[in-house]
């Protein structure tokens, strides 16, 4: 698209906002909301981890992006009068089935934390945008909304009270790569080939619950770079590792046969890591592999924060009733019949005297 199709598309969006005149409204950003997005962008929460710390989020960027079709859907809630306004940014990849929220931001009115330099957390606002988020994706095929939590955070109430449900929980740890140059480790993992990736299904299959499955499919192995262990032709650990511009992210999946392992398999990997770019690494390692956190301390990781990964489905399941024989052989055509039963005629037997 060249430099006049956007700006026409941007005028567009201009245009476009003259039709809401409701005393409280969820649309669509557009550029007349440049101004508040920035504002309340400096006081908001971001609810997606590896976005935050490995590639500085910046809404504003996001937001304009979905000007144009982008993956970053942008909500803006506000009042014609009073203060009370709110913006939520959305991340949707391709065919993707879940959608994640990346950053919600609200002006202080009735705030939760609004002090000591806090993110403020207007649930007057984050409630009705979140519905709106939720309805979004639903209209767009999409199942399932993930946002990522402090555990301890006021933002995690206010969620639940939304309809979210916390799935998993997770810790994120940091290393400076200036600690990879005392690392001491002969192990070599390596890079993963498209012959590998069956391989890799099924050991994230084996290490991952299934309910967290349902809403967290395996890492997308067409981004970043992945590297593995076979020990005896059998996957011991698949490393995923994601550079970007300001970090670099990293999950591990370790077979528990390969415990004995973890410590020079995380130091493998962060060496390869480190490879890629000279910058921290983080590593998030959910609760269900929770007896790595031992071998990340001792690999020089140390524990940046511990967060609530909480989902809100738009698909609800629900289950069918078996319907009768009756039913399901008329539907497909197939004539009922009586059940044959053989009758048998009584020979007389004739008695010669």
């Amino acid at each position: 698209m060249g430099h006049v199709g956007l700006l026409r598309l941007l005028f567009l969006a201009l245009d476009d906002s003259d039709c809401y005149t409701l005393k409280e409204m969820i649309r669509p950003f557009n550029l007349r909301d440049l101004p508040l997005v920035r504002r309340l962008s400096e006081q908001g929460v971001s609810l997606h981890t590896e976005s935050t710390l490995t590639n500085n989020l910046n809404p504003l960027r996001g937001a304009l992006f979905s000007l144009v079709g982008g993956d970053f859907p942008t909500f803006v809630w506000k009042l014609e009068k009073g203060a009370a306004a709110g913006f939520i940014q959305l991340e949707m990849e391709g065919n993707e089935r879940h959608a994640r929220i990346l950053f919600v931001g609200s002006a202080e009115d009735t705030a939760v934390a609004p002090h000591n330099g806090a993110p403020i957390i207007n649930e007057n606002v984050w409630l009705p945008l979140l519905d709106q988020a939720v309805a979004e994706i639903g209209r767009r095929g999409i199942h399932s909304l993930v946002a990522e939590v402090n555990e301890n955070g006021a933002e995690l109430p206010v969620l639940r009270r939304a309809g979210f449900a916390v799935y998993t929980r997770q810790d994120i740890f940091r290393l400076e790569t200036a600690v990879i140059n005392s690392f001491n480790t002969p192990m070599e993992l390596q890079p993963r080939r498209p012959v590998d990736d069956w391989d890799i299904q099924l050991l994230y299959g084996n290490l991952v619950p299934r309910l967290v499955q349902l809403v967290e499919p395996v890492p997308p192995l067409h981004q970043g770079e992945g590297w593995l262990l076979r020990e005896n032709d059998e996957l011991a650990s698949f490393a995923h590792i994601r550079a970007g511009s300001v970090a670099t992210w990293m999950r591990l999946f370790i077979h528990p046969n390969a415990e004995t392992q973890a410590d020079d398999i995380i130091a493998a990997a962060a060496q390869v890591a480190a490879q890629k770019a000279s910058q921290p690494i983080y590593c998030c390692v959910r609760r269900y592999q929770s007896w790595l956190q031992g071998p990340m301390e001792r690999a020089g990781f140390e524990q940046w924060g511990s967060q609530a990964v909480m989902v809100k489905h738009t698909v609800h399941h629900t289950t069918k009733p078996l319907p009768e024989l009756s039913t399901v052989i008329d539907k497909n055509r197939v004539p009922a019949s009586a059940p044959m039963v053989r009758h048998y005629k009584q020979e007389k037997i004739k008695i010669d005297n």
